[in-house]
């Protein structure tokens, strides 16, 4: 029983550390400009539906609903992969953040000659403070939580990151115990 609590914590620990260097690995190549995007028109609410399909179980276990608010001709010109990551680094925090029997939702709109697609939560919000930091690298606001429920300090880094290479930008605006907004602006091609 000792050693199979042993291994848990080992796997636990090795699972995490693998995340780690992978993260680490692709925000290095990022920043190198190793990573090259390729834009195209994409279908935005289809992508968006599946990418929320693979978010269901962990949703569901937290009484989270899931809302895909994409208008069905909705289209933007982004790399698919680079994209998607972005959205799933955006989803997985709203969902890890959002309280029991709150709300996800991802929606979009067209300004100008932007799009601009934004992924809200009905969490506990970000304090001003936190807010204009948490782009950064390993930033977390309560550390403590966030060990707790996983991840590795770099999504979002990776998502402002992602977001300039496409020559775009991402921001959050956020009200304490009402949620928060992050949006990703990308050039309308």
């Amino acid at each position: 029983e000792n050693n199979d609590r042993f291994l848990s914590v080992i796997r636990k620990n090795a699972e995490r550390m693998h995340l780690l260097v992978d993260d680490i690995s692709e925000l290095s190549s990022i920043e190198a400009g190793i990573v090259k995007i390729h834009r195209k028109a994409i279908s935005l609410c289809p992508l968006v539906e599946e990418i929320l399909a693979s978010f269901l179980k962990p949703a569901e276990e937290s009484g989270i609903v899931l809302i895909n608010d994409i208008h069905e001709e909705y289209s933007v010109t982004a790399d698919v992969i680079r994209l998607e990551q972005m959205l799933v680094n955006l989803l997985d925090n709203a969902i890890k953040f959002t309280g029991k029997d709150g709300i996800v939702t991802v929606g979009s709109k067209k300004e100008g000659d932007f799009d601009f697609i934004t992924v809200s939560d009905t969490g506990e919000g970000i304090q001003p403070r936190h807010a204009a930091r948490i782009f950064e690298r390993f930033y977390r606001v309560d550390r403590a939580r966030s060990r707790e429920i996983g991840g590795t300090g770099l999504g979002l880094a990776i998502v402002k990151h992602l977001a300039r290479l496409h020559s775009g930008e991402v921001r959050v605006s956020s009200k304490l115990g009402e949620g928060s907004t992050f949006t990703i602006q990308l050039p309308s091609l």
